[in-house]
Formats: structure tokens, sequence, C-alpha cells
């Protein structure tokens, strides 16, 4: 039976469910997350430092890019470029756009509640609950959650060629286990549990768990546990249709040939993707997702301990994944958690704080385009590290003191809330 959201999401885990969840998370080295006291001063954003990644991303080749910033002093939004390059809409917060495997995170949550309601458990083996459907029992929820499952991504063949491999998919409608029999057919990439590998195909095994114990569609799991308890009104899974419904931004695929036209992939099923990367939002609805999480409006407080709980992803030890949730270290020590999105056409960056008082919403309507992403990612350091301190005056300087730094962007400016 399942509990109410408003009775049991506040409610403290039991001893047994608190060892299970903490159980195998991560070997003794790996970082961890525990939440800490909101520091006396955190830093003001830095606005103008924002636009200038989002000019960057579009001097990178995105047609637009925006970000909305919510913080204890209020919400701030900045747009530059175009959401529609054929009529020439202005980029806007207000509007809606595919966020990719941000979508990861909706699921890993929903996952979770159902492992609170001891309707599974993360170390359990996955054929457990999907008889026969993977070839090696070791692998388990857990591994799935944390992407260490082994299961080959089924994708990167699919887009091996960007253009091609993208209109050979845009219309298609999939079922969870062809997506599951294309990873199948190619090698296991680790031992389960061995190593982070990132995969698509971790998170169909997810959709397909939920809909397995739920008995109902996943739309209906993230609409009834996610979307309509934290009012997302501009938040949706519409899949298999193609349309985003209402204002929204146009996505533009860059094909691999340099100086080919970009190629408009807005409309699509991404039934390619499905519980791995076809939620429909919005900077709004993004922010509030992400803060309720972290304050603990969607999870107990043990549960989102150990999606908090975390392990590295590469050799720089500031990136890590923990369930279904990514963690960045920043340059100025703040740790953000969150998850980034890749879908054709759009790049989407969604973090907040441990406390959730601090969130980060911003998107590039382009897509395998890499220095458009990366230039993108530097909202983050902006929204949560503040203006960088200036560099002393040299000897050759004529700066009067005090002089401000610059004048005001022209494509800084506050953008109004709509819903």
């Amino acid at each position: 039976m399942t509990v109410p959201l408003s009775s049991h999401r506040r409610l403290t885990a039991s001893a047994a469910l608190l060892a299970a969840l903490a159980g195998g998370l991560a070997p003794a080295t790996s970082a961890h997350a525990a939440p800490t006291a909101t520091p006396i001063q955190t830093p003001a954003p830095d606005m103008a430092g924002i636009v200038a990644a989002l000019e960057s991303s579009v001097a990178n080749g995105a047609p637009g890019a925006m970000a909305r910033y919510s913080g204890p002093d209020g919400t701030r939004g900045r747009a530059v470029g175009v959401r529609d390059r054929e009529s020439g809409a202005a980029m806007d917060t207000w509007a809606r756009f595919r966020i990719g495997s941000v979508s990861k995170t909706f699921s890993s949550v929903v996952l979770l509640q159902l492992v609170e309601e001891e309707r599974l458990k993360l170390d359990a083996p996955v054929n457990t609950y999907l008889p026969g459907l993977l070839p090696d029992e070791r692998i388990t929820v857990r591994h799935l959650l944390t992407h260490r499952s082994g299961l080959a991504d089924y994708t990167n063949a699919m887009f091996n060629q960007t253009v091609p491999g993208f209109e050979a998919v845009r219309n298609r409608v999939f079922s969870y286990q062809e997506l599951v029999d294309l990873s199948l057919a190619e090698p296991r990439t680790t031992e389960p549990g061995a190593a982070y590998k990132y995969s698509n195909a971790n998170f169909v095994v997810v959709g397909m768990l939920i809909e397995k114990l739920t008995g109902r569609p996943v739309a209906d799991a993230y609409q009834r546990r996610i979307i309509e308890p934290l009012g997302l009104r501009r938040t949706a899974y519409v899949h298999p249709d193609t349309r985003i419904q209402g204002a929204h931004v146009r996505g533009y695929l860059h094909p691999d040939e340099a100086g080919a036209p970009l190629v408009d992939s807005t409309e699509q099923t991404v039934s390619w993707a499905q519980s791995a990367g076809a939620v429909i939002s919005n900077p709004v609805d993004l922010n509030t997702f992400t803060s309720a999480l972290m304050r603990g409006r969607l999870l107990s407080p043990a549960t989102l301990e150990a999606m908090t709980t975390v392990t590295p992803t590469d050799a720089t030890n500031t990136r890590f994944y923990g369930l279904g949730l990514r963690r960045y270290d920043l340059s100025c020590g703040t740790q953000v958690f969150g998850h980034t999105g890749t879908v054709q056409g759009f790049y989407t960056y969604a973090f907040s704080t441990r406390d959730g008082r601090r969130s980060l919403s911003a998107v590039a309507n382009t897509s395998n385009h890499g220095a458009a992403n990366t230039a993108l990612g530097g909202t983050l350091e902006a929204a949560f590290c503040g203006k960088k301190p200036a560099a002393a005056p040299t000897a050759r300087s004529t700066a009067p003191s005090g002089a401000r730094d610059h004048a005001p962007l022209p494509a800084e400016r506050d953008l109004p809330e709509r819903y």
C-alpha cells in the first residue's frame, strides 16, 4: 500500500531501512555529502558572470541560452539570443524545453520512494523484480542508480553519426525491452559494482522497475509523486507525443560536419531515452524541483543522505555521482547537487546547494557542440561562487580607486515570471 506523500516523506527511515540505504553505497574513500550548517555568509550571485557564460555559449554555437537563479534574496533570470531561429522569439526563462538526463533524477526520486515504501530493496538483484531481464544476477538496483551495472550504453552506437542517427529514431516508438536488448547486444563495460560507467540503459531499467512495481506508466509516477506535490506547472512527460505544448524553446542539433546547417530537433518522441531523458520542464520548475529535493520534501532524511553519498566519476576529484544525482565541487569550495542533461538540441544544468537555499537552472538550445556546453557550465561558478576577486592593480594601471569594473551588460535584465 502506498503511503501518502504528505505524511510519509518527512518521516525518518527505520533502522533497517537506514542500514539498507547506507549499505554498500561507496568505498570508505568516497566523498560523502553530509548536510552542513549554512555558512554565515554566502556570496551574492555574479549575474554579470552568468550573462557572460550565456553569451559565451551563444558565441560558441547556441542560438540562445538562459539561466534562472533562486536564493534567499529572491530570483533572477537572464537570457541571451533566441529560442526560435525562424520567428526570432527571444530566449526567456518561462519557456519549456527538453531537460534530457535531468530526467534521471526524477526517476531516481520515484524509485527511492518505492524503496522507502519497502516495495523493493536497493541491494537486491534487478532480476528479483524483473525475472530473467538481465543475464547477470549480480546486477542490483543500486548498480543502476549509480551507473555501476556494466550495462552498455546503446546510444553510443545509435548516435555514432549524429544527424542520421537522430533522424532514424526521431519518430520511432521503442519498448523498454527493445532498448534493453540493444544494450545487451553489446559487451558489458565493467563487472557489476566495479566502476562508474555512465549508461542510459541503467535508467531504462529503472523505468521498467517503476512500472512493474506501481502497475502504472512512469508518467503517472512522475505526475503523482513529484509534479503535483511540488506544483510544477510546466513539467510533463509526454512520451511518445513529439510536441512540446505551449511556449517553448526550439532545439537545434549541430551536425558532425563542420559548417553544416543546424537541424531543428524540437519535435521527437525521445523514445530512445524515455525514463532516462524524456521529461520536459522550464527553469522555474527545475529550481523548485532541485531545491525541494535537497530540502527533504520528496525523500526522508536517511534516503536523501544515501542519495547524496557520492563517488568520483573522473580523476579531477571535482565531479561525483550518487543515486541518480551528480555533485560538483566548485572552485570556491561550494558543493552543488543536481544533474546535467543532453538531448538533441538542448544542454541543461539544474543544481542546488545541499541545504536547498540556492538553485540554478541553465539551458542552451543546441547540442553536439561541446564548446557551447562547457561555456554554459560557467553559470554554476558565477551563481554559487559569486564575483571573482579583482586582480591586484599593476604599476601601469590608471584606473581610479573604487572605479566600477564594467558597465552592465546590455543582455543583463530581470525577466518576468510567467506561469
